[in-house]
């Protein structure tokens, strides 16, 4: 057996003694990335869009945000700096986040002003809510609006426009809601059928 007591270990060779150290990546960046590629893959709508990605975990309300390409953000929540404005962007908060989740932002917020398809059916989605609808967007307004964590102090048209109706477009077509078919009308049920179609959703 070979007698190992008088091995040395060299030093560094002294040009390497100064070397910056080699950066390792940042976690929540390789996780934020693994979970937007995971979304391109499950659904190719998202393949060819130029989204800004950005994960932050546990440092927003519910699960992500989407950022339009002119949105700052507000003092709480600014625009995150991964996501530079005049691009659009999504920022995720939760690991449970799903691949249908980010699908369904970009879509519901971006999608249905700059894709024909999506436009068109949005629009008769949302012209065809009925009394009942409107009352239920109402409720939420209101719950928004009397509980402090959400801060909600835009007008009711303004709120239903970015967040409301996006919302209830969000339901039944991206499996958001439990028992989501008693919602909807049987005609807005066709339409939403025509974009999951569209979108390959499941």
């Amino acid at each position: 057996m070979a007698d190992n007591s008088s091995v040395s270990v060299s030093a560094a060779p002294a040009e390497f003694a100064n070397a910056p150290a080699i950066p390792m990546p940042d976690n929540n960046a390789v996780v934020g990335q693994m979970i937007f590629e995971k979304a391109k893959s499950e659904y190719p709508y998202l393949a060819d869009k130029d989204i800004a990605f950005d994960y932050a975990p546990g440092k927003g309300r519910g699960f992500l945000e989407f950022y339009s390409p002119e949105e700052t953000g507000s003092p709480e929540y600014p625009r995150p700096q991964n996501i530079p404005m005049g691009k659009v962007g999504v920022q995720v908060f939760d690991p449970k986040t799903r691949p249908i989740d980010i699908l369904a932002d970009y879509v519901s917020h971006y999608g249905v002003e700059k894709d024909p398809f999506l436009a068109q059916r949005y629009q008769q989605f949302a012209s065809s809510f009925t009394p009942e609808q409107q009352k239920v967007l109402q409720d939420q307004y209101a719950y928004y609006q009397q509980h402090p964590e959400f801060k909600e102090s835009r007008p009711f048209e303004q709120w239903k426009e970015a967040s409301g109706m996006p919302g209830y477009f969000r339901g039944y077509t991206f499996n958001q809601w439990d028992d989501a078919k008693s919602a909807y009308t049987p005609q807005q049920l066709q339409l939403l059928d025509q974009v999951k179609q569209y979108l390959k959703i499941k």
